[in-house]
């Protein structure tokens, strides 16, 4: 005779979680503790202002400033400055829970996040006790201003944005644009190129400034159908004085560098979104009773297959995403482009595919925008097309199955 269900194999008693991450590798109690903290928020502070911050298209401060409080803006800073230290599978597992609630904070607070990476690999030891005692201590907020008009990710990038010695100083000319965190940072990383470079390796230079630095414009042009939040306005540097301890590294250094955070934190950002939209639907189905109905939607053959097919795909997306976070320092580097475009893809085609499935799920009602559905699915569009975009990830994954070199980052 069968035992009842649950008796034997908990997990599958009535009381599971609807995002089952029971197989999800096991953290430290410290790491734990901090994943514990971000869910808390994520569920309390962050889900409820999603929509209106959404709605408004407002950077959320308040989230930041929860955050802060809260110490996860060092989430990256190493211990011997003050802060967290996570490695990565920390690192995804914290974004993902404060992508759960609010997508545009998490897609935002994983820009920080790879400033403080990029300045471990090329920063002087100075400037890394600089600016990151300046996160423990000040709550410095750190900006990635990378994208140019005219220039993209898919192909070759060009950098446009100019700067030029003199009189001991440096001065910076020239526009980005989808600069996330435009309003919410205290300090804007850059790349620009050195005028009369010959080539990039000469000419690119990467500068911090603080963001209130006379002659930095910014420009009100963020209106798009998703990750409304981040805020991502173009700005203009005005011949902005930059002095040299605000330049970063040598020109070309951080070329060959590891930039797999950025594409490391949008796969947590998407899985998040991802499970957002999951529960919801878990949610709704067994909550929702329609007249003449003898049991809840939960009782449907046809929306059990349906959350049994949405269970597959985050599954897949998720274990991705663990798998990178795992492997992200043990891999030679094209390996790890590999497994990197691998789970970025399945993270934003799941979050994508949720979403969506998740509207006809709900039928009409999906729609509304009560309902955060059309929120995800808006969201989630943004991860196809940031870099790597999604057709790039197939083409790399592609090249790298068949033994061709690829990069996920080309530069002119």
């Amino acid at each position: 005779m069968c035992p009842a269900a649950g008796a034997k194999f908990p997990f599958l008693s009535g009381g599971m979680k609807p995002a089952m991450n029971s197989l999800t590798p096991r953290l430290s109690p410290e790491s734990q503790k901090w994943v514990d903290i971000a869910e808390e928020l994520s569920r309390e502070k962050f889900a409820p202002r999603a929509q209106m911050i959404d709605r408004e298209s407002c950077f959320p401060t308040e989230n930041y400033k929860d955050l802060a409080e809260a110490g996860l803006l060092a989430l990256s800073v190493p211990k011997e400055f003050g802060g967290i230290g996570a490695d990565s599978l920390t690192y995804v597992t914290v974004l993902s829970k404060i992508s759960k609630g609010c997508a545009a904070t998490g897609l935002t607070f994983n820009m920080h996040s790879a400033i403080v990476d990029f300045m471990l690999q090329i920063a002087s030891p100075e400037q890394m006790e600089r600016y990151f005692r300046a996160v423990v201590e000040d709550n410095a907020i750190f900006a990635s201003i990378t994208s140019e008009p005219g220039s993209s990710f898919r192909d070759k990038l060009a950098i446009r944005t100019s700067i030029r010695k003199e009189n001991g100083v440096y001065r910076l000319n020239g526009k980005k644009h989808f600069c996330s965190l435009s309003t919410g940072a205290t300090h804007y990383f850059t790349w620009s190129f050195i005028d009369g470079s010959k080539d990039i390796h000469e000419g690119l230079l990467n500068v911090m400034v603080p963001s209130d630095r006379e002659g930095i414009e910014i420009i009100d042009d963020w209106d798009t159908i998703g990750m409304r939040g981040t805020v991502s306005n173009s700005i203009m540097f005005h011949n902005v004085e930059v002095t040299p301890d605000e330049v970063i590294g040598e020109p070309g250094s951080i070329l060959g560098k590891d930039m797999s955070i950025w594409s490391l934190g949008y796969t947590a950002v998407y899985i998040g979104i991802a499970e957002a939209a999951y529960e919801f639907c878990i949610d709704y189905a067994k909550k929702t009773k329609f007249k003449g109905m003898e049991n809840s939607l939960a009782h449907s053959d046809r929306i059990q297959r349906q959350i049994g097919e949405m269970s597959m795909l985050i599954e897949n997306a998720r274990r991705a995403t663990e798998k990178l976070g795992m492997l992200r320092g043990n891999l030679s580097k094209m390996e790890l482009t590999f497994i990197l475009n691998q789970a970025k893809y399945l993270a934003t085609e799941a979050a994508k595919e949720l979403a969506e499935r998740g509207i006809r799920l709900c039928g009409g009602r999906g729609l509304l925008r009560s309902f955060p559905l059309e929120r995800h699915l808006r969201d989630a569009m943004a991860g196809l097309v940031m870099p790597p975009a999604n057709d790039r990830c197939l083409e790399t994954v592609g090249k790298i199955a068949l033994g061709i070199d690829a990069k996920t980052l080309d530069f002119e």
